[in-house]
């Protein structure tokens, strides 16, 4: 459905000036239950299903009549508080409540990174982001007039998390050790002797969120060193801590082979041998996993079972089971990785 361009801006705005709403009340009221991120929640005919940090499946019956603005927790955060200063991660899904239609112009589920702080999201919204809480997942609903007419905003919005989150994993012997800092900052010391000359895969946090796919992008946190002189390679940690986005696909091969099939909320040990990486030297990556994007099919709208008299096989979310993605073939003259569980 075509849109004018002062509409889809007129949207965008309205979807931003949601955002400050709901963590205003996040704050304030800090109300709602948490539930399993996999089970539906339905407030006022809108239901919301799906795993917390992923695209939310949503149904309802269009158009959605005009009502007050509103915001339901629909899963109560646990974790950090943001600071000024800090990254601030959020997965937006907005909806237009008229015709069921995702807002254009809005990439779906894609988490965006901010820092919070006043130059990046105004004096306005600065003060009530400050204390809000990641971990929660939030149903915003507002009424707009455009081209003199009127008609409801629908808004999904996850607060990621911006560091690994999940179950410890005792590493094998023989691997560089890792120590986190309070801010969630890991330092790498390197053992004595010569590096693997294969690519290492060990877990050191494992997240129960989406596994990463080919194809997709990738949100993380990463620092890492090269094993032979012991300098530092590059690390978001020390630029900010702000998350950085990549696409799975387009980094090079130890990376990339580290990565895939790991979970969201995992912290990952790499060792990459120079024929994996840059073809220096070895190197060594502790990278947080926060967030995927892309790669499956985008049907998140499905209308309620009263609206047809039978339901469509057509909205039914994609498959997040990885055997139905098809593998990449294998690459023969690349080391194996070598991917301990501890």
């Amino acid at each position: 459905m075509e849109r004018s361009t002062r509409t889809q801006t007129t949207l965008r705005a309205r979807a931003a000036a949601l955002v400050a709403a709901f963590v205003a009340l996040v704050m304030l009221a800090g109300c709602g239950d948490q539930d399993s991120p996999n089970e539906e929640e339905t407030v006022d005919a809108v239901a919301v299903s799906g795993q917390f940090g992923s695209v939310p499946v949503v149904t309802f019956t269009p158009p959605l009549p005009l009502a007050d603005s509103s915001v339901d927790v629909l899963i109560e955060g646990e974790g950090r508080e943001l600071a000024e200063g800090e990254p601030m991660l959020l997965s937006l899904t907005a909806y237009d409540g008229e015709d069921g239609e995702l807002v254009e112009d809005r990439e779906v589920g894609v988490a965006q990174t901010l820092t919070l702080s006043r130059e990046d999201v105004g004096e306005d919204l600065f003060p009530v982001l400050v204390g809000a809480q990641e971990g929660s997942r939030l149903l915003l609903r507002q009424p707009i007039t455009e081209d003199d007419v009127d008609r409801m905003l629908l808004l999904v919005v996850d607060v990621l998390y911006t560091r690994a989150r999940g179950e410890a994993v005792e590493p094998r012997e023989g691997l560089p050790t890792v120590s986190l800092a309070d801010d969630g900052a890991p330092s790498i010391s390197l053992p004595e002797g010569e590096p693997p000359t294969a690519l290492v895969v060990q877990p050191l946090i494992r997240g129960d969120g989406a596994q990463v796919r080919r194809g997709q992008s990738v949100t993380l946190q990463y620092t890492g060193v090269a094993w032979e002189s012991g300098t530092d390679y590059d690390s978001t940690w020390a630029q900010g801590k702000v998350p950085q986005t990549i696409a799975i696909d387009e980094v090079f091969p130890g990376l990339r082979d580290g990565l895939v099939d790991q979970h969201v909320g995992s912290q990952v040990l790499l060792v990459i041998p120079p024929g994996l990486a840059q073809g220096t030297e070895t190197l060594v990556l502790v990278v947080d996993i926060l967030a995927t994007s892309g790669g499956d099919e985008d049907a998140v709208v499905q209308e309620s079972p009263e609206a047809t008299e039978e339901p469509s096989e057509e909205t039914e979310p994609a498959s997040e089971d990885p055997a139905e993605e098809t593998e990449p073939a294998e690459d023969t003259t690349e080391p194996a990785a070598e991917e301990t569980t501890g």
